[in-house]
């Protein structure tokens, strides 16, 4: 589309250019030939005679002119000719950075994660993905570890209790104990004062 528009404006300014040379040359010309016919010309019935040399001379002026103006038109065409050949190489340009720039844009909407070449929104996608099983990770090991803690509480109040409990046991144990070895020595002395009175 714009190489086209390019081309169009170049040929129209090309085509300018030679037709108001062309325009500038046969104005200078009528300009001479008016002048020519009413100072070098005389009539004679309906016919205008003219001298050879002024002719020539005229016709001279005539040709320098038409070779100055096609000179110049030359020049112009070349001028078009460079301009397009200038337009190519900028077209070839602008085509190797609109590719250097959609690569530059693939590289950098994409990125490398662990190996793989992935798109920034796939990317971002797995990153939240990530960040949500860890948050969940984290609250489940959060409530695990609220859950066991109120066990472990409980256990220890249960320990303490069953603690508590063998220690009264063991106290009663002790004073049973103690009770008994008081009975028996009891018993025993009193076996003994039996045996000695027998």
């Amino acid at each position: 589309m714009q190489l086209s528009t390019l081309n169009k404006t170049l040929l129209s300014l090309g085509l300018f250019l030679t037709l108001a040379i062309a325009a500038q040359a046969q104005g200078n010309i009528q300009a001479q030939f008016d002048q020519f016919y009413e100072t070098e010309t005389s009539s004679w019935q309906d016919y205008k005679l003219i001298k050879k040399p002024r002719l020539k001379e005229f016709w001279t002026v005539v040709a320098d002119t038409i070779k100055v103006k096609e000179g110049k038109i030359a020049s112009a065409r070349a001028e078009v000719k460079s301009l397009k050949g200038e337009l190519v190489a900028i077209n070839k340009q602008l085509a190797e950075t609109q590719s250097n720039l959609a690569a530059s844009e693939e590289r950098n909407d994409s990125i490398e994660f662990i190996g793989i070449q992935m798109s920034k929104s796939g990317y971002n996608t797995l990153v939240w993905l990530i960040i949500a099983a860890l948050a969940i990770g984290i609250v489940s090991l959060y409530l695990l570890y609220l859950r066991n803690n109120s066990t472990t509480k409980e256990a220890r109040r249960l320990l303490a209790k069953v603690e508590e409990e063998y220690a009264t046991h063991q106290e009663k144990a002790r004073e049973n104990q103690t009770k008994l070895k008081r009975e028996l020595q009891t018993a025993l002395n009193t076996l003994q004062e039996h045996r000695i009175k027998i």
